[in-house]
């Protein structure tokens, strides 16, 4: 019997342990959220600079989309020429890949999961690809501006990310050269168009499957749409896509607005119900 009650009286205390050590467990957590916060802050800054400065030199069209996500990326597939190359094949499209790569595996991942371990290990070859063709990019991006350091770059790059957005800020004042690509490259498609009608029916398809990023990806899909609409006017040309994508992004946005004011809605309403609840128990 006394053994018993040595060993009941022992995991009785670890529940006072446990809470006593509590502080210390949300102060350091605490701390590691404020240094990620602020290393991902100086990150966004450094990165944000450095393509904006680049697209500046280059006289291209919207520099400032370097400070939006997403949009940013759009940028750097401009500064590479829309070009990814990884030796003698040359993949097109960088400016609707680089942007929209991450949202598309979102939702891939989201239909996989449904799809026992083959949707797992699928999943995992498609992030591996994905992070392949951005770290090519990313490999040209610092060889059109840093030629002789871009293999060092790339690999510190790959090993601390968060060395990436430094060494582009580094490199933004140099003058380019794209090896693969002396001359200027003309766009031969509507890729803001494209864009602002596919992150409009991304932010429908995230408000259905409850994603979360509607209002954001509509929000840029807005911005891209605008722009489209105004150059292709300027230029003579038809609009119909970029009004889609505009249609398409007020839609995402506006469905996500009703989702959230519908949960707060439920949430007040419940939350009411059990403060009524319990307040009938302290009288009867």
């Amino acid at each position: 019997m006394d053994i018993y009650d040595g060993y009941m009286g022992g995991i009785s205390s670890h529940p006072d342990s446990f809470w006593a050590i509590m502080p210390v467990i949300m102060s350091v957590l605490g701390i590691i959220l404020a240094i990620s916060l602020v290393v991902g802050i100086i990150c966004y800054v450094f990165n944000s600079l450095g393509l904006y400065t680049m697209a500046k030199n280059r006289n291209l069209d919207n520099p400032w989309l370097a400070w939006i996500p997403f949009a940013s990326s759009y940028l750097m597939g401009e500064l590479i020429n829309d070009d990814v190359s990884i030796g003698t094949w040359h993949i097109p499209y960088a400016k609707l890949f680089l942007p929209l790569m991450g949202l598309a595996l979102s939702i891939v991942m989201m239909v996989l999961g449904f799809i026992p371990y083959l949707g797992a290990f699928v999943s995992i070859l498609l992030s591996l690809a994905l992070s392949f063709y951005y770290y090519a990019a990313q490999f040209w991006l610092y060889s059109i501006y840093d030629k002789d350091h871009r293999v060092l770059y790339l690999v510190l790059s790959i090993i601390f990310p968060f060395l990436g957005p430094i060494f582009i800020f580094i490199v933004r004042n140099r003058t380019p050269y794209d090896e693969r690509h002396p001359e200027v490259v003309a766009e031969t498609y509507d890729s803001k168009s494209i864009l602002a009608l596919t992150l409009g029916i991304i932010s429908i398809v995230s408000v259905i499957t409850f994603i979360g990023s509607g209002l954001f990806t509509g929000a840029v899909g807005l911005i891209f749409g605008m722009i489209a609409m105004k150059e292709r006017k300027l230029q003579g040309l038809p609009t119909g896509m970029a009004m889609a994508g505009l249609i398409c992004s007020i839609i995402g946005m506006a469905f996500t607005v009703l989702m959230v004011f519908a949960c707060i809605t439920c949430i007040g309403v419940g939350g009411m119900g059990m403060l009524g609840g319990l307040m009938d128990g302290m009288y009867y």
